[in-house]
């Protein structure tokens, strides 16, 4: 089971409270940057095998572009329209760590305290391992979807996979094993934010506060949970894509019916999974990437600086990544933020701060040897700055 595919955003090289794009705007095929992004759009999506694609821009609050495009649903046929949703995967860490800041700001959680603090001992190296660690993957915690205890519980080979049966923290805890030297190493680590969220539920007083919690804290990006979420809901479930997963040879695997789920698979995203808590549009990645690093709506300014700074730890090991958050650069600009593939949902966001510029792209295709949103986000960040200074 692999939940992110985090290093090729550190390798690439080279609405509601969101105001509309002007109404007297030239059409797509007369305003250049349109033109530029559609055509890059269509170009990357058929080099990526034509998933489904959700894809907006956002320049300084304001929507300037956005486009869908192939299938939400592939058996009956049904398009991708703006309110379709898709698994966010990994990028919901940006998301999750900005919120532990949050709590930083707030005095709730210490990054430098022993998060035996707020879990006591019923996590393996609590009193060793820090919440800087686990935001900045430092903590050492081995991958427990691999450890014989977990394994069994995810699919494609798990004998216990059941997507309609509810996940829980103390399902998990028998996969999570003592950190292997806490602090001196980058390793990306979902376990880490598994145990991330546990820290997050212990200290609002449990799951159903923590996702209140959130959900007013995503309150200050404008976010609903149309755009937006952390709960599966029957209401998301009409308007979710259907993930495909190309990893096996042949006839691609879709991830909601090819296990018996009734409604959105309980692996997918929520609680406990840190590591994986979003879903949503394009649309909302981008406001929380714009209200985060554009704006100033989510956290301090210093705040933000430091959780875009590099951890010695990954600069160590030419890395980029920083507190849930990596970077990257793409026609010679520095963009800001996360990619994510888990479950035939691939996820990638990102802005250059620099311009106030937020790109999103979500697709419901993933393989192994493919990352579809990665590939389509680089097209269409590399034709943006060809076409504007």
């Amino acid at each position: 089971m692999i939940r992110s595919v985090v290093l090729t955003f550190s390798l690439l090289t080279g609405g509601l409270g969101i105001l509309p794009a002007s109404a007297a705007a030239a059409p797509a095929s007369e305003d250049p940057v349109q033109a530029a992004l559609d055509e890059a759009l269509a170009r990357a999506a058929a080099k990526a095998g034509d998933p489904g694609v959700q894809a907006v821009v956002i320049r300084d609050g304001k929507l300037i572009w956005s486009a869908n495009s192939g299938k939400a649903v592939n058996d009956p046929p049904s398009p991708v329209t703006d309110s379709t949703m898709f698994g966010f995967a990994s990028f919901g860490k940006n998301i999750l760590g900005a919120y532990a800041l949050h709590q930083v700001e707030s005095g709730v959680l210490a990054l430098d305290k022993p998060i035996s603090a707020y879990v006591g001992k019923e996590v393996p190296g609590s009193d060793a391992v820090t919440l800087r660690m686990l935001l900045t993957h430092t903590a050492g915690y081995p991958d427990l979807y691999d450890d014989p205890k977990t394994a069994p519980l995810f699919p494609p080979d798990g004998a216990q996979y059941d997507p309609n049966r509810p996940y829980t923290f103390a399902m998990l805890a028998p996969g999570i094993r003592k950190p292997v030297a806490p602090g001196k190493r980058y390793d990306y680590s979902n376990t880490g934010f598994i145990i991330l969220s546990r820290v997050l539920s212990r200290t609002a007083g449990g799951d159903e506060a923590l996702e209140r919690d959130i959900r007013r804290f995503l309150q200050r990006a404008g976010e609903t949970s149309e755009l937006l979420t952390a709960e599966r809901s029957r209401s998301a479930f009409l308007r979710f894509a259907h993930g495909y997963d190309y990893e096996s040879a042949g006839k691609p695997i879709d991830t909601f019916t090819a296990f018996g789920a009734t409604g959105i698979p309980t692996d997918l995203y929520g609680l406990p999974f840190g590591d994986g808590l979003f879903a949503g549009t394009a649309l909302g990645g981008a406001k929380f990437l714009d209200a985060l690093y554009v704006r100033d709506r989510l956290l301090r300014p210093d705040t933000v600086k430091k959780m875009i700074t590099s951890s010695p730890q990954a600069v160590a090991q030419d890395d980029t990544y920083g507190m849930a958050t990596e970077r990257a650069t793409v026609g010679g600009r520095v963009w800001q933020g996360h990619p994510g593939a888990f479950a035939g949902f691939t996820s990638m966001g990102a802005t250059d701060m620099a311009r106030g510029v937020t790109l999103m792209v979500v697709t419901n295709r993933d393989g192994s040897d493919e990352d579809p949103a990665g590939t389509i986000w680089q097209e269409l960040a590399t034709a943006y700055t060809s076409v504007t200074h």
